[in-house]
């Protein structure tokens, strides 16, 4: 785990950390507000309900209320969704642990369909044996941790051919745009997960939903918690989806200040998986490089994953996923790549450094 290595080596106390993918900006003043003004009603439960909330996700997402289910973060609609239909679960490797992890929680059957990004593109290799074995497959577009959008074609394709629940994560949607939600009507057997901790600076409240069918959408509230999204995560959800244009400028920002991160690694002889995402993928051509990139970052006070690291599934590929922070903390990352390089320059580590 970064945070446990970076203290055996005598790490600072205050590391820089960009391993969970956290917003480098903070929420709208809004939200700020909606959650203040909760602060007098704690010691109520929320027994108003959720049909403000879901009627202001679905008008979103555009579809209808009774299309969503509101969740303690996205974990919660993963772990429900394969609670009621993971006995046999088929995923899409590389990609974010929690499909595996809660499966495995279960006790359920588990076929990983693993590749390598180094020889081609992310892409989604389920056989049509696969897809009549699972009771559940797993796609996440975009991909998390190699940034890949998967064509809504391929990923419909891949629901007319399930024998079971497809579920698509899109947490990271709002870096993307892309999405399936409008095939619901199209599939009973598609299910959508989506999350407020990316792109809206929530990652506190743990607030995320689903979207499918009214069928699918009764199954998955009749399992969970009488109230499992909180006062505060309520309100700020709400005021989030009042908020769209800070956010916009935001993300803007941070994507500028990603592309210059890329581009000085690019430098430096680092090549990065290029994508939308709060986060850049830093490729290597072997462990060794990786791990000597790694170690430098995290005995400098930056904390970040390598592939190897608990949050993925089936990476194989010697990499460093890198969350995008604010300036300084991307200036800091850069600075402990180049003392690392000029650190290691008699090792003549093959593609890190310059000629």
């Amino acid at each position: 785990m970064a945070d446990g290595e970076s203290k055996s080596m005598g790490q600072r106390t205050n590391p820089i950390n960009l391993g969970y993918t956290g917003s480098c900006y903070g929420p709208s003043p809004s939200v700020v507000k909606a959650i203040k003004s909760e602060i007098k009603n704690v010691n109520a439960y929320p027994n108003e309900g959720y049909m403000q909330l879901k009627a202001a996700i679905a008008k979103y997402s555009g579809v209808k209320p009774e299309n969503v289910v509101v969740t303690n973060g996205c974990d919660e609609a993963i772990a429900l969704v394969t609670y009621l239909f993971g006995q046999k679960v088929l995923i899409q490797a590389p990609t974010y642990s929690e499909f595996e992890r809660i499966a495995r929680g279960i006790n359920a059957e588990i076929r990983i369909k693993r590749q390598s990004i180094a020889k081609s593109p992310y892409r989604i290799n389920f056989t049509k044996s696969d897809l009549g074995w699972a009771s559940l497959a797993w796609i996440c577009s975009p991909n998390n941790p190699t940034g890949d959008v998967i064509p809504r074609e391929k990923i419909l394709e891949v629901v007319k051919a399930a024998k079971g629940i497809v579920a698509v994560d899109e947490a990271y949607y709002e870096y993307s745009k892309e999405s399936v939600v409008d095939s619901i009507g199209s599939f009973k057997n598609l299910i959508v997960t989506r999350t407020f901790s990316k792109a809206f600076a929530t990652e506190g409240i743990r607030l995320g939903y689903a979207i499918a069918n009214k069928g699918i959408i009764s199954a998955l509230e009749n399992s969970t918690q009488e109230f499992n999204v909180n006062r505060f995560s309520r309100a700020a959800g709400l005021a989030v989806l009042k908020s769209m244009g800070y956010y916009k400028k935001e993300m803007l920002k941070l994507r500028r200040i990603k592309a210059n991160f890329e581009s000085r690694c690019s430098s430096l002889g680092i090549r990065s998986n290029s994508h939308n995402l709060p986060f850049s993928l830093l490729l290597f051509d072997s462990d060794k490089e990786r791990d000597a990139i790694y170690k430098g970052m995290v005995s400098r006070g930056v904390n970040v994953f390598r592939n190897t690291y608990e949050e993925f599934t089936g990476f194989d590929d010697p990499a460093i996923r890198v969350a995008i922070g604010n300036k300084r903390q991307m200036d800091a990352a850069v600075s402990a790549i180049e003392e690392t390089l000029r650190e290691n320059a008699k090792t003549n580590l093959q593609g890190l450094q310059k000629a």
